[in-house]
């Protein structure tokens, strides 16, 4: 293999056009996690970032000295400040996420986001990290290119048509290969602890109890099955940061993955780590596979309206003949050789007819 062979490679996997879908819908999923992230942040907001919080902008100053992306260092200290920047933040977050001026929101995003991270390092996890890395990428992709405001927009004055040109994919190849990188950081840090290697990590994760959310079968907490977890981890792992580039094991991983992350959503309060990782999964899922989803999705929602339709107009069709029924209820048998017909319709209460 020569090195022009490695080099057309390597342009053709990073600049090749391609649908810009699964990034667009990956800066939903990223808006929708950063908006929970504040929502969980909110109700000691000033606790955590506020001028008289538990950790004060100086104690950060001096625990990472040097210069840092931090907005709070260049805003006045106090609470109205403090308060106001949670609903700057929450403001473009939500604009991100429906894709309305995304190339400033996914801006903003990044520096907010960037800004609460170094405000208080204290009560950030390896999901946060990502997060904020992603965010930095997600500023140069083209994010606004579907499902957006922007596009709709666009369209209604003329200036983008129904088909959407292929873009450039460095900046969604540049989040994926962040979010393989964390999974082999885990796998690499893991597997240098005895713990890991001798299969009893599990055990210990299991009994933090105040990391607990939901009661675990207790089954589960059989040793051999322990130890078959904690081994199955790192195979995981391993595979989600190196062997998920090959497109015949990626879709299996990936399916993999989400019972993975679901199951540990389910048994350990980690606040938004699995969904932090989990939004970026649909990066990986080929532009066209999404398109077919979505279309799945669209007959079938489209099927079950028609339904609704179909039976609210039937209703509607009975009450109308309800209401005549009841203008003849003082028809009887007597009556019947007159009307027999709505006589028969009364009686037996069925209309026959196209």
């Amino acid at each position: 293999m020569s090195l022009r062979t490695v080099a057309k490679a390597w342009n053709e996997f990073f600049f090749t056009p391609q649908s810009p879908l699964p990034v667009s819908l990956f800066r939903i999923l990223f808006g929708l996690v950063v908006i929970a992230n504040l929502i969980l942040l909110h109700a000691d907001w000033l606790n955590w970032y506020g001028p008289h919080g538990w950790v004060t902008l100086k104690t950060m100053s001096k625990v990472e000295p040097g210069v840092r992306l931090n907005l709070f260092k260049i805003m006045p200290a106090s609470d109205q400040w403090i308060g106001a920047f949670f609903w700057f933040f929450l403001c473009f977050a939500v604009l991100l996420t429906v894709g309305l001026l995304s190339r400033v929101s996914s801006v903003v995003v990044f520096l907010c986001l960037a800004s609460i991270h170094e405000r208080n390092l204290y009560i950030n996890h390896g999901g946060d990290t990502f997060l904020r890395v992603a965010a930095f990428f997600l500023m140069f992709a083209p994010a606004g290119a579907m499902l957006s405001l922007d596009r709709l927009i666009l369209k209604r004055l003329g200036r983008a048509g129904e088909k959407v040109r292929p873009r450039s994919p460095w900046a969604q190849r540049m989040i994926q290969f962040e979010l393989a990188l964390l999974y082999s950081c885990a796998f690499s840090w893991k597997s240098m602890g005895e713990t890991w290697v001798n299969g009893t990590a599990l055990y210990y994760v299991s009994h933090l109890h105040e990391m607990r959310r939901f009661p675990v079968p207790h089954w589960l907490n059989e040793p051999i099955l322990l130890k078959l977890g904690t081994w199955l981890t790192l195979a995981l792992e391993f595979a989600l940061g190196v062997l998920i580039w090959f497109k015949e094991l990626r879709y299996p991983l990936l399916a993999m993955g989400v019972l993975f992350h679901l199951s540990l959503e389910y048994a350990l309060n980690v606040p938004t780590f699995q969904w932090d990782v989990l939004a970026a999964y649909v990066l990986f899922v080929d532009a066209k596979d999404l398109q077919r989803a979505g279309e799945w999705i669209q007959k079938r929602f489209a099927l079950r309206l028609l339904l609704k339709n179909k039976r609210r107009t039937t209703g509607s069709l009975t009450a109308k003949v309800d209401r005549h029924l009841d203008a003849v209820s003082d028809l009887d048998e007597r009556n019947a050789t007159v009307h027999p017909v709505i006589f028969a319709v009364k009686s037996h209460g069925t209309v026959y007819g196209p």
